[in-house]
């Protein structure tokens, strides 16, 4: 069998539970042969041929992309969803036009850059897409930067651009606008024009990808130079179910798009997550085949093959949250349900890559815009909730009790991004969990002034999150005390964990009246033990070196544990803090003489007497 065929035999196996798994294979020309069974000894053999359909040529949409079964199920979803989808007609977020669209002239073969307040309401498709420079060649990398709008070609591009020269991903996009009956488009890189402030035009991202009529998902590529339709010879083949001598049954199943929103190297990218998120109607764009989301379906390209019964694959991404439910929860304004749904996604943000840790919260912003709508009233100005860091005021507590589920490596922190209480000073591709749903207490409270109210464009959603993601610090007031007491001592790790090591359970027997504590250099945590009370367990945000010092203000380590101070946020959750030094001593506010503390743990599990005597303080976060 060629390659290609034997790339389905792959497919076709992995189908297979494990303990069904053949046993034995082989290939005989276009014969294949499969053992099924749990042994060597036992096993049943099927036999599977492969034949291509009469008359059915390959599909090859890298150069045949007028091809009219693709193009006509896609353009069904397209016409269907803005003809009978009220509720996606409801989702967009405005009629304006972003700053600038590309106008597509197929007529003439060129391109030009258009100012979109000078058009009335048009349709235009969104790209949604990598530029992959840190997997591009040498070469690859100067085509991807001289697509790119610069002060000096754009007169040149108002006037008219060939396409000749543009990354391929850029010219498959085009043409698949086109296809799609729309002769504007929405590119970033040519589109964002300096010298136009980019965190300008980051905050419009929920009108830019709002406002489209379709976003682009190009999800089979992983660099902009690359085409988004392979060469479809997966096609050729007819597919139907096989019954297996041992009573099996063995057939191809259509991947979950759940699955390709898992697999995509797109979505591992910071960026596109709002993209996603933000989009009313979604064009998933696969080497093979075409996938849709709008609020109101989902579907999967039949293709040559769309009258043969299909059946759908295993999605072990079941728990992903539908592409347009952010967009939903915002319109129905259930804030509870919002917030919910910001927390989850500030969870899977975090877990991206980002290429540059300046792009943090920009990369973000467009879903914060969009997060405030419940909140901004007939003037566009907000009311009763602010942005603080990637927090908002009105859920503050609940916010600040984001934990890590491993450590991070204290170098690779952003505290020059965010500040330490904030997710956004945590490095890249993290895993978190932000929904530690929290009891509230009284006794915590945020001091800090609001800023709305100075009127006019302040007030406005996008100057309201722009400012918000300048924050550094935060006057809070709350339950306050040492982490450990003055006779706890350390004990090993290995001396608290019993002996069959189950997950959270620790065993103080032999040290029944003392107070101790021990931490674990691996995991991160830190167990703190008072005579017959319930332990405190804290996960600690990066990795605790064994030993160190405070001589430089950027070093947390073992030997601090003494040092660090617990401040009550909830009635059984706490944030560990260290007090900010300074080379030459500790740093105070300058207003009021509060100490600053950094943030460098969580505790979600607090009993209730831990800060039955401690006093209120007023302390800066920072």
């Amino acid at each position: 069998m060629a390659s290609n065929e034997g790339l389905a035999y792959c497919r076709m196996w992995a189908q297979l539970p494990p303990s069904q798994q053949g046993s034995a294979s082989d290939f005989d020309h276009n014969l294949l042969i499969i053992g099924v069974g749990d042994s060597l000894q036992d096993h049943t053999i099927a036999e599977l041929s492969c034949t291509r359909q009469q008359g059915a040529p390959s599909v090859n949409l890298c150069a045949e992309r007028t091809d009219s079964t693709a193009n006509a199920e896609i353009n069904g979803w397209l016409r269907t969803c803005h003809d009978t989808h009220t509720e996606c007609r409801n989702l967009g977020r405005s009629l304006r036009n972003p700053t600038n669209l590309i106008f597509i002239d197929s007529t003439l073969g060129k391109l030009r850059l258009v100012e979109g307040s000078k058009l009335d309401h048009v349709r235009y498709a969104a790209l949604s897409y990598t530029w992959g420079v840190e997997l591009a060649t040498k070469d690859e990398k100067a085509i991807i930067k001289a697509a790119a709008t610069k002060e000096k070609n754009l007169q040149e591009r108002r006037e008219g651009f060939s396409m000749a020269g543009l990354p391929d991903t850029i010219l498959d996009a085009i043409r698949l606008t086109l296809i799609l009956g729309l002769e504007y488009i929405w590119i970033d890189g040519i589109c964002i024009v300096p010298p136009v402030d980019w965190n300008e035009e980051a905050s419009k991202m929920d009108e830019v990808y709002g406002n489209s009529y379709v976003t682009l998902a190009t999800c089979s590529s992983r660099k902009a130079t690359e085409q988004i339709p392979y060469f479809r010879e997966a096609w050729r083949y007819k597919t139907g179910a096989c019954r297996l001598y041992s009573g099996h049954w063995l057939a191809i199943v259509d991947m979950p798009l759940n699955e390709i929103r898992l697999r995509s190297h797109l979505f591992t990218r910071a960026w596109t997550l709002q993209e996603e998120r933000l989009t009313p109607r979604m064009l998933y764009v696969c080497g093979q085949r075409m996938y849709w989301s709008c609020s109101v379906s989902q579907q999967t390209e039949t293709g040559q093959n769309g009258g043969l019964p299909r059946l759908q694959g295993p999605d072990r991404s079941a728990y992903m949250r539908h592409p347009q439910s952010f967009l939903r929860a915002c319109r129905r304004q259930d804030l509870a349900a919002l917030h919910e749904q910001w927390l989850e996604l500030v969870q899977a943000y975090v877990k991206r890559n980002i290429f540059s840790s300046a792009d943090r919260f920009p990369a973000i912003m467009g879903l914060a815009v969009q997060y405030l709508g419940p909140y901004t009233d007939e003037n566009e100005e907000v009311r009763g909730q602010e942005y603080l860091a990637g927090l908002w005021r009105q859920t503050f507590p609940q916010d600040l009790s984001w934990s890590v589920k491993s450590p991070g490596v204290p170098e690779h922190r952003l505290d020059s991004v965010a500040p330490t209480w904030s997710w956004a000073s945590i490095p890249a591709c993290s895993d978190i969990s932000t929904q530690n749903m929290i009891e509230p207490t009284s006794d915590f409270a945020l001091l800090e002034d609001s800023w709305l109210g100075s009127g006019g464009d302040w007030n406005r959603a996008p100057k309201v999150v722009k400012r918000g993601a300048e924050i550094k610090s935060v006057t809070v007031r709350g339950r306050s005390r040492r982490l450990l007491v003055e006779a706890s001592t350390k004990r090993e790790w290995s001396s608290i964990v019993p002996g069959h090591n189950a997950i959270g359970v620790f065993d103080f027997s032999s040290c029944i009246s003392e107070f101790i504590h021990a931490q674990n250099l691996s995991t991160g945590q830190v167990v703190v033990y008072e005579p017959h009370k319930q332990e405190v367990v804290v996960q600690l945000d990066y990795l605790l070196p064994e030993k160190g010092s405070w001589d430089s203000p950027d070093i947390f380590s073992g030997s601090d544990l003494k040092e660090s101070v617990c401040l009550q946020i909830g009635r059984s959750s706490m944030l560990l803090l260290r007090q900010s030094r300074t080379q030459g001593g500790y740093e105070y506010q300058d207003k009021d003489s509060y100490p600053k503390y950094q943030r460098v743990g969580i505790c979600n599990s607090v009993h209730n007497s831990f800060f039955f005597t401690a006093p209120p303080e007023t302390i800066v976060l920072v």
